[in-house]
């Protein structure tokens, strides 16, 4: 797979077999929101209106240890050297995703936070966060961009993404994956997401001046996201 050839498309499959045609070394970042294993599923809804029609987000454990383990096989191979990664996780996985990641020979460098500032699901103590792995390979250098302010900390204050606005059950807002593509890339780099959804990477990588691959396996969303990218007010 020529990576020239395949920059900013969606390729819609399996990422674990489109990754290992992907180039050693050829990616500038990877930013993506990986699969949080929530156990909500239509088989596990119990006649429950709003389960029935979510998300299908129910592994194994084996099959979801699985899939970890060769996303970080694929991720080192193919992220270039003193470069960066972000993954948006859950608390219940993060230990998983942490381990993977310094198993396979990444350092982590921080567990952002970030709060959405308006509560989500649960009935006790409900959701207001999510949390951001941030992993290094070798040593790269963090801009400060000054639109984002002189410093900054490991808690993003962001607000989530209005859920009427939603064309996927997942979706991020697109500040909160603008924010490390800022920080962590320089424009005409390579960022690949190979859990691209609704295409939320790749819309923030084209206002940024930014090259990406995206890579989803639902159809659907392969075509949401291309009609995103067609939009002349990109949202």
């Amino acid at each position: 797979m020529n990576i020239e050839e395949i920059k900013n498309t969606i390729i819609q499959g399996d990422c674990l077999e489109v990754m290992k045609e992907i180039p050693d070394g050829s990616i500038d970042s990877i930013i993506t929101d990986v699969p949080y294993n929530t156990g909500m599923s239509q088989k596990n809804s119990s006649g429950s209106t709003w389960l029935s029609h979510f998300f299908d987000d129910d592994y194994e454990d084996s099959d979801y240890q699985k899939l970890v383990d060769e996303c970080v096989n694929q991720f080192f191979r193919i992220l270039k050297s003193d470069k960066s990664l972000y993954i948006y996780i859950n608390w219940k996985e993060y230990p998983r995703w942490y381990n993977g990641l310094v198993g396979g020979g990444f350092k982590v460098k921080a567990c952002i936070v970030w709060d959405k500032m308006v509560h989500g699901l649960g009935s006790q103590y409900k959701y207001r966060h999510e949390f951001i792995i941030f992993a290094i390979k070798g040593n790269p250098k963090i801009k400060q961009p000054s639109e984002l302010g002189k410093y900054f900390t490991d808690i993003w204050a962001i607000q989530r993404i209005n859920p009427q606005e939603k064309q996927h059950d997942t979706q991020k807002v697109l500040e909160v994956v603008q924010t490390p593509i800022m920080h962590s890339t320089e424009e005409n780099d390579i960022i690949l997401d190979p859990f691209l959804g609704s295409g939320t990477t790749a819309v923030a990588c084209k206002n940024l001046h930014r090259n990406f691959i995206g890579i989803e396996r639902e159809e659907k969303y392969c075509e949401i996201a291309r009609q995103r990218l067609r939009q002349n007010t990109l949202l």
